[in-house]
């Protein structure tokens, strides 16, 4: 969560982001997934895509509990997110915000053929832009 914001979120700034992600799916029809580990049957995290108004465009977003980083949960995810968004919410370009100290974060957007477009400062923290863009259809 460093690289998020610092520290868990008081009890009521809480309940509004968990309004905001539901309204999301309500208004947009897409957001945020829980993660669930088969094993365990156990929440470690969240991946998915926000669209908010005054955002950087079609956003995929991910976090894991730090005891399941390092198996495969966030590629596994976020391969199935990127197709879901090119397959069924057919999106050509998906964007990945990263702060540029998260190298786990960037390795994981360039696996997902995400490429550097730019760089912005959110709220007086510099972020990256990865921006993943459809495939060419085969010929």
């Amino acid at each position: 969560m460093r690289y998020i914001r610092a520290g868990a979120l008081p009890r009521v700034d809480a309940w509004w982001q968990m309004a905001r992600y539901m309204g999301h799916w309500e208004l947009r029809g897409y957001g945020l997934w829980a993660v669930i580990e088969r094993s365990t049957n156990r929440l470690i995290g969240h991946l998915g895509f926000l669209d908010p108004e005054g955002g950087h465009g079609f956003e995929l977003g991910w976090a894991l509990a730090r005891h399941a980083w390092g198996r495969g949960y966030a590629l596994e995810g976020t391969r199935a997110a990127v197709h879901h968004a090119f397959t069924t919410l057919n999106r050509d370009h998906i964007a990945c915000l990263i702060h540029p100290e998260n190298t786990r974060s960037i390795h994981l957007a360039e696996r997902l053929g995400g490429r550097l477009e730019r760089e912005i400062v959110e709220s007086g923290t510099r972020l990256l832009v990865f921006g993943i863009a459809r495939p060419e259809p085969a010929a």
